[in-house]
């Protein structure tokens, strides 16, 4: 387009053919990002299904070895990290990645040294990346850990709410709530 004379860049047929460009590069963006939703949504739901069919048929042992509160915060933590997170991370990050490769292809074809100069930067970062995932997998596991006794406290003090009003015992699981 840079050597077309600037008349023919405003004529209109130029004009019509980015037009269409811009036009269909839209619908095509926003049709994948629909299906894509889509898909999320039906694996969300299977996923849903699947962990309500397992909490069903488990053995009474695994109710006994595991407090409610813990159940019902793992299942709603997978279940919203599905329908909240996942979706809108992983379609960012397969754009991130379509452009990082359209980006580097680019750049090979136009120079091929930058690719030697690549090749261990993609390295580090694979290694970064192994490292981070770890430790976040680890800081997040401490955390369920550190919460799941809150959340069985008040499941069960909820179950038991008629008891706890007969019994006069507001005050001490309020004590305990705090602790």
């Amino acid at each position: 387009m840079t050597e077309m004379p600037f008349e023919q860049q405003k004529s209109t047929e130029t004009l019509v053919v980015y037009g269409s460009i811009v036009t269909v590069s839209f619908l095509f963006t926003t049709a994948s990002s629909i299906c894509f939703y889509l898909a999320a949504l039906k694996a969300s739901k299977t996923l849903h299904d699947k962990m309500t069919v397992a909490i069903i048929k488990a053995p009474v042992l695994f109710f006994d070895t595991n407090p409610v509160g813990r159940i019902l915060n793992r299942f709603s933590k997978d279940i919203g990290g599905m329908d909240d997170l996942l979706p809108v991370e992983f379609l960012w990050a397969s754009y991130l990645c379509l452009y990082v490769c359209s980006a580097t292809i680019l750049s090979a074809v136009t120079n091929v040294w930058l690719c030697i100069t690549c090749i261990p930067l993609i390295l580090l970062f694979i290694y970064l990346a192994i490292y981070y995932l770890k430790s976040a997998r680890e800081i997040r596991r401490l955390e369920a850990l550190t919460c799941s006794p809150v959340y069985s406290l008040i499941a069960d003090t909820v179950a038991g709410l008629e008891v706890i009003h007969s019994s006069k015992m507001e005050d001490n699981f309020l004590q305990r709530f705090y602790k």
